[in-house]
């Protein structure tokens, strides 16, 4: 689609040079007055018509989101960093990963390793591109196949299973509040790293705060009223749901627990998916 569009912007930006060196000539000549004004009209509506396109094309080029398509995985030098086909090394966007020598180093190097060492993998970029380094900056999608259901986004799960940190905020967000709360989940499960490195506990709840985790007031009324922070509406879980246990509740933000499912609809709320 990008090659098409700048395609057409030189075949309209060719006709505009033409029209305006034969509207420079008529001007000049002082001939042809009504051709001169009826080219000049032509000519205006395709300057216009040339902003636009370059505007679609300059979108297409630095937008989010945009897919490098699938490339495969050669080599993986640590949790957060891959080599790719063309010797081109990637940097996975929004999550840091220990060290050389730091505590849980191997164990994230060996699980990104097991995940997509040597697959083809789906490659997102945000809003920058590369860093200093000259690494490709991407979010790293594994297609879905036979074990997985749907794409798996590895940045992502890498964090749920406590093998990286979140990493530090940028202009990069279209994932952010995704991956924060991967991580969040993580610290507050003790998963991976959190459950293992000391050193890690000091910084875990203050730099991202964790999502509140009120209790019930009443033991009969069990029921999580919910409210999604990715704008995915008020949904409601009872005992018996899929992933009731994951769901944390936060008065603060005006979630609530209910004793029926009926105190739970008529307060906006519906059920979730994961519930039957």
């Amino acid at each position: 689609m990008q090659n098409e569009w700048k395609k057409v912007s030189r075949l309209m930006l060719g006709v505009i040079l033409t029209l305006g060196t034969i509207i420079g000539v008529l001007t000049l000549t002082g001939t042809h007055e009504t051709v001169r004004k009826y080219l000049a009209g032509i000519f205006i509506v395709l300057i216009a018509m040339f902003g636009s396109i370059g505007s679609m094309d300059s979108n297409l080029s630095s937008g989010p989101e945009m897919s490098d398509g699938l490339v495969e995985v050669t080599r993986v030098i640590d949790g957060d960093t891959i080599i790719i086909s063309g010797d081109r090394k990637v940097r996975l966007l929004g999550i840091n990963a220990p060290e050389s020598g730091d505590c849980f180093f191997e164990e994230s190097r060996d699980a990104l390793a097991e995940l997509i060492d040597g697959e083809k993998v789906d490659l997102k970029k945000d809003v920058s591109g590369m860093d200093n380094f000259g690494r490709l900056l991407r979010y790293v999608f594994l297609p879905s196949g036979s074990e997985y259901t749907d794409d798996m986004f590895v940045n992502q799960r890498l964090l749920r299973e406590g093998y990286a940190d979140i990493g530090s905020a940028s202009q990069d967000r279209v994932y952010r509040s995704l991956l924060v709360s991967a991580r969040n989940q993580a610290v507050t499960e003790r998963n991976g790293m959190w459950g293992v490195c000391e050193d890690r506990g000091d910084t875990a709840e203050t730099e991202y705060p964790l999502e509140g985790n009120d209790q019930p007031q009443d033991s009969d009324c069990t029921i999580k009223g919910n409210i999604s922070r990715l704008n995915l509406g008020k949904t409601y879980f009872f005992v018996g749901c899929s992933n009731y246990d994951k769901v944390k509740i936060d008065f603060s933000k005006g979630e609530q627990y209910f004793c029926t499912e009926e105190e739970a609809i008529e307060a906006g709320f519906t059920k979730s998916g994961s519930c039957r």
